[in-house]
């Protein structure tokens, strides 16, 4: 009997101060709450490093520069002696204004002279592809990210062409340079031009 009266006082001591139960589950809510937000802020903060492309700008002495991929098979339209010169203000990436410009270059030869089919072209935005899934390309491993812009070329009759710029983990730069082409064989205002460069960021304006 004596037990069962100890058992019984302690669970009626209990009972009668509320105010020790609910100080207790303030504080597990306010240590489970704390610790959430902790994640929170490192997983962000985490996620900020990621993301951050600004080491992929130019400074005014500086540019990205390489040249077309050699394989015939990664070619259509341009010569694999074509090199390319691309300046780039990564902090414009997500912004409705032109992040860049973007040259090409091609050597003469005996039989033809130099050719520049595109000469500080803008990189312009394409605005509907912020609301379309197609602004989320991805290209594989080693690329952190891919976006898509138009260009004109130097010729003024030219038909535009897109580029796609693939920011890589080893802070080079990818372009993709495509246009589909007409049927007509011999518009070369209008042909297909398919071209891929490796680009990294140099000192001076790539040597053209």
């Amino acid at each position: 009997m004596r037990a069962a009266y100890q058992t019984l006082r302690i669970r009626v001591g209990n009972l009668a101060e509320p105010s020790t139960l609910c100080h207790n589950r303030a504080m597990q809510t306010f240590a489970t709450r704390s610790c959430l937000g902790a994640v929170i802020f490192l997983a962000s903060f985490s996620c900020t490093g990621c993301d951050d492309s600004s080491r992929f700008s130019t400074r005014p002495n500086e540019a990205f520069c390489g040249a077309i991929t050699l394989g015939s098979v990664f070619r259509a339209g341009l010569s694999p002696r074509v090199q390319m010169r691309l300046e780039l203000d990564a902090e414009q990436l997500d912004g409705p204004d032109s992040p860049g410009r973007v040259s090409t270059f091609e050597a003469p030869t005996a039989e033809l002279p130099e050719r520049r089919l595109l000469e500080e072209a803008i990189l312009r935005p394409i605005p509907p592809l912020g609301h379309d899934p197609l602004s989320h390309l991805e290209f594989g491993e080693g690329r952190e990210r891919n976006v898509v812009y138009a260009v004109s070329p130097r010729e003024p009759t030219a038909a535009a062409l897109l580029a796609f710029l693939s920011l890589r983990t080893d802070d080079g730069i990818e372009v993709r340079l495509l246009r589909p082409g007409t049927d007509a064989a011999d518009d070369n205002d209008r042909k297909l031009i398919w071209g891929l460069f490796s680009l990294e960021k140099r000192g001076g304006s790539c040597g053209f």
